[in-house]
């Protein structure tokens, strides 16, 4: 494979992650993702992606700029797609992920209740063990819709966009018909708009309201599964089974856009979910940022600290006017006196 072509199947599968993932990256400029069934509505598709968007349509692309041809599918289990003459992806449901033979990048979709019921209890495994589902953290394994999964994940709405070979509009498969491709009006998502075939809005929202930190489960698999990719491995998420700090409670909820602290044998890591950027830190420093998330505050993390550090709240709060200037710039809770 040339670098012509490795570059555009990697530009290609990025469109395809944003397409199904329903996340939209922090860094760069990205437009609408608009993945066409039939390539009788690509006048429709080119309408909808903008000036920076991507459309996907089946069979020859031609020469339009922003267009990328395909073949297969990307929307039921067992779906092959390949674009860009070298990018092969499959989707799977969520079911069978513990069984998945990862064989090049995949897309794990809820397509059922029972596919959304496996998904809570792995992630209520992962909150209360500490055990997250070995395949999802496979470097080539992109869980679908998860602006529908977490609360603390924005619906990019329109961003993405779905045309069925009828012409229905959805934001994603197993989302609610927005309109078709004879609508004169505009489309506009709503709420819940992406698994709403498949799964009641309301369970939903019932669900997410249960479990406050799904949000952080989903990222805390994305950092893992990006830390994977760079052959780094054997973490621990503070939070989820255990914690750093000796007798601190697991059951503490953080922000959820606050960074997350994971460890290993060899190294303490605060990844900024936000703008995705991973900083090392000390074995005692970690334990400051673990306090600092689970208090809130400065001062309930000084008071934390002498709960179970045995440290003074001076000693705290100078250690934490270190740490807070060398984590500027991620979601800390910095609000409030230290002392």
């Amino acid at each position: 494979m040339n670098e012509q072509d490795t570059t555009a199947a990697r530009e290609a599968l990025a469109a395809v992650v944003r397409l199904s993932s329903g996340l939209v990256p922090w860094q760069g400029s990205h437009g609408p993702v608009v993945f066409l069934e039939s390539a009788g509505h690509l006048e429709f598709g080119l309408g909808l992606r903008g000036a920076e968007g991507v459309v996907f349509s089946p069979g020859d692309p031609g020469t339009e700029e922003g267009v990328l041809g395909y073949e297969g599918g990307l929307a039921e289990p067992g779906d092959e797609f390949l674009a860009a003459d070298t990018l092969f992806v499959y989707t799977q449901d969520y079911l069978a992920t513990p069984f998945l033979a990862v064989a090049g990048p995949t897309i794990v979709r809820i397509g059922s209740a029972a596919d959304y019921s496996g998904f809570l209890e792995d992630a209520d495994l992962a909150r209360a063990k500490g055990t997250f589902v070995e395949q999802l953290l496979h470097p080539g394994v992109f869980l679908a819709d998860q602006c529908a999964l977490g609360s603390a994940h924005p619906c990019p709405g329109t961003y993405r966009l779905h045309v069925s070979a009828s012409g229905e509009v959805r934001t994603a498969p197993g989302g609610r018909v927005l309109g078709t491709v004879t609508s004169q009006v505009p489309f506009d998502a709503g709420d819940e708009p992406c698994l709403a075939e498949v799964v009641e809005p309301e369970v939903l929202r019932r669900e997410r309201a249960r479990r406050p930190w799904l949000s952080r489960y989903l990222r805390a698999v994305e950092v893992l599964r990006d830390l994977r990719a760079a052959g780094r491995h054997g973490y621990t998420v503070s939070g989820f089974g255990h914690r750093l700090t000796p007798g601190l409670p697991v059951e503490l909820d953080e922000p959820a856009d606050a960074p997350l602290l994971l460890w290993n044998d060899e190294e303490h890591l605060v990844c900024d979910l936000v703008r995705e950027r991973v900083f090392r830190v000390g074995a005692d420093a970690a334990k400051l940022v673990e306090l600092l998330l689970t208090g809130g505050s400065p001062a309930r993390a000084c008071e934390l600290a002498a709960t179970h550090l045995g440290l003074d709240a001076a000693t705290t709060a100078d250690a934490l006017d270190v740490l807070t200037g060398k984590l500027a710039g991620t979601a800390l809770p910095v609000t409030g006196a230290a002392a």
